[in-house]
């Protein structure tokens, strides 16, 4: 029973630190918190739904057209809205990213209708025993798709002139547009992976739940997961997601489907109060 739970909270963990990714992503490199983070989870389930069952695409091409589409959307909400506010009180800006996810919950309930939709996909589903475990193998390959993009994105930044760039731009802007590098593109960029990352977890999510505006309260489980691994640490809100996932399927589990949310709360006050700058994140000194 534990093993299988256990397993069945890294694969949605797994989920969980590919969108809180993205969060961290567009926090390091433009210091904006997402509030509609959640809320790109929920574009991400609607394109895929676009794709397949309005369009009728084939999947690879599906595929393409969800990554396309949500690394566009992104780039165009970081240029016409958040740029604009370079400089300004972050309140301001925070306000603004609830007002998108507002705007896009409209308007994917105007677009679509109230009702949910099913998604479905070629990927694998069904299960196989392995060990004593009942395997899930649309989990399975969620957390496998979830790692790849991980690791992918991780040699990215490290590895690629645009990945150090950005790793540039996100330790100072100042510093950044001195040595001629775009600041406004690196941000741009940073917005539509984050979208991106986050559509990826809407498609899984979509399927292993159902394609809904209600989606958003699952995404937004990647802001306790990013606080609680680290704003700053791209590794942090990888752990952050497993941490999230794991103890959301033990808590349902053991005591109630009701307690996990209260289970993931507790944990992320307990962080804040012991080591608020995160599992892996790094201290910050200020002079005041």
């Amino acid at each position: 029973m534990f093993q299988q739970v256990l397993f069945s909270g890294m694969a949605l963990g797994s989920i969980y630190g590919l969108v809180a990714l993205g969060f961290a992503v567009i926090f390091k490199a433009t210091e904006v918190f997402n509030f509609a983070q959640g809320m790109f989870v929920v574009c991400g389930a609607y394109l895929a739904v676009t794709a397949i069952a309005i369009l009728d695409l084939p999947f690879p091409v599906a595929v393409l057209f969800v990554l396309v589409m949500a690394a566009l959307i992104g780039a165009v909400i970081q240029s016409t809205l958040i740029q604009p506010l370079a400089g300004r009180p972050i309140l301001a800006v925070i306000m603004l990213t609830i007002a998108i996810s507002i705007v896009l919950r409209a308007g994917i309930e105007i677009a679509y209708g109230p009702p949910a939709r099913t998604l479905t996909t070629p990927m694998p589903s069904g299960g196989f025993a392995f060990m004593g475990l009942m395997i899930s193998k649309l989990h399975l390959t969620a957390a496998l798709v979830s790692w790849a993009c991980v690791i992918l994105f991780g040699l990215f930044f490290r590895y690629t002139s645009i990945g150090l760039l950005m790793r540039a731009t996100a330790d100072s802007h100042e510093a950044a547009t001195i040595s001629g590098i775009r600041v406004n593109t690196m941000n741009r960029l940073a917005w539509g992976i984050g979208f991106t990352l986050a559509a990826i977890g809407g498609v899984f999510l979509g399927q292993l739940q159902i394609v809904s505006t209600e989606l958003e309260s699952i995404g937004l489980l990647a802001l306790p997961a990013v606080v609680i691994g680290g704003m700053q640490s791209i590794p942090g809100a990888v752990l952050g997601g497993l941490l999230v996932g794991v103890i959301e399927q033990l808590a349902a589990a053991y005591i109630s489907p009701k307690a996990s949310d209260v289970a993931i709360y507790v944990l992320l006050l307990a962080i804040l109060m012991v080591r608020p700058w995160g599992l892996l994140g790094q201290r910050g000194i200020n002079r005041v």
